[in-house]
């Protein structure tokens, strides 16, 4: 399998649209870091604590809005009390290229999971539309393994663009902000309290625990391929699921019934760092439900491409 899965990686490398995606994924970026950038440049030479109340003055109007959403009131009210923290206890908020990363690792995450959803949905569906299937069917290997071999492979190529965009984010940011802060304390609210852990900790685990998202619309797009010939229609069909669960899960935020919406539970952060959003919900709960999807989409993707017959 070894063996297959590198020729995959191969196959994947060696094309000029996989390197278009990396320049996508770094200007994507870069974007992000000017927007925040823009948003923050009157605070190095301006009264931080003014401007800190200031921003406790518009979440406040903003919350109390009537079309506001529970996840703004909820955000809201937990931006407030991290900064009524910092002004009470005399502590300058920092941005760099550590807190900036951390800032932005479920953007960086769900941008990666566009692109690789692009290569998960051609990866089995061109080799039919080609022809080329017949070429890896007359080897010794199973289907099975031929299956497991794209699978893995499409993982690698996610789990090499999760690296560029940490990668990018924190030299970028370095360049921007600066690279000191790695030590630095992170503040988050948790159970209706101000807890903090390190920088570099919030960071690693921002990505880790934000990579299933990728993983289920990674492995979604696979199921499509694997079922249908089109690789176009693969691809389109699954971009317009991954936006559409994310889209939801972010306006339905707070609501009981997305407990059981598998796309609120692709963003594990707030069993460590930060309060569930509907209380009750485990970390044990919603890797139940993330596995349960994923076997379900294998059930369905699996005996189609090991039954479909090779014109």
């Amino acid at each position: 399998m070894i063996n297959l899965i590198r020729n995959e990686n191969m196959k994947i490398f060696k094309r000029r649209r996989t390197w278009i995606m990396v320049a996508l994924l770094v200007v994507y970026i870069l974007i992000q870091m000017a927007n925040l950038k823009s948003a923050t440049k009157t605070s190095l030479d301006s009264d931080w604590r003014a401007l800190v109340q200031s921003e406790n003055t518009k979440l406040e109007w903003d919350a109390s809005k009537s079309d506001a959403l529970p996840i703004e009131k909820r955000m809201a009210a937990e931006k407030i009390m991290l900064n009524e923290y910092y002004l009470e206890h005399n502590i300058q908020p920092q941005i760099n290229a550590w807190t900036y990363t951390v800032s932005q690792t479920r953007n960086i995450i769900v941008g990666i999971s566009f692109l690789v959803v692009i290569v998960a949905g051609d990866i089995v569906a061109a080799e039919f539309t080609s022809g080329t299937i017949k070429f890896l069917l007359t080897r010794s290997a199973s289907r099975t393994t031929i299956y497991l071999s794209k699978y893995f492979a499409a993982i690698g190529f996610g789990l090499f663009m999760v690296l560029v965009g940490i990668a990018s984010s924190l030299f970028f940011g370095g360049m921007l902000f600066g690279f000191s802060g790695i030590g630095d304390p992170y503040y988050f609210v948790q159970s209706q309290a101000i807890a903090k852990t390190g920088v570099l900790q919030a960071l690693l685990g921002g990505f880790a625990l934000n990579i299933p998202y990728a993983l289920l619309v990674l492995t979604f797009a696979f199921m499509i391929s694997a079922a249908f010939r089109s690789t176009t229609f693969s691809i389109v069909f699954s971009l317009v699921a991954a936006v559409a669960g994310f889209v939801i899960s972010i306006a339905s935020n707070g609501f009981a019934w997305t407990k059981y919406f598998v796309f609120s539970h692709t963003d594990l952060t707030p069993y460590l760092w930060g309060t569930p959003s509907i209380e009750g919900m485990t970390l044990g709960f919603s890797i139940l439900m993330l596995l349960f999807h994923l076997a379900v989409m294998h059930f369905i993707s699996y005996p189609i491409f090991v039954k479909r017959d090779v014109v």
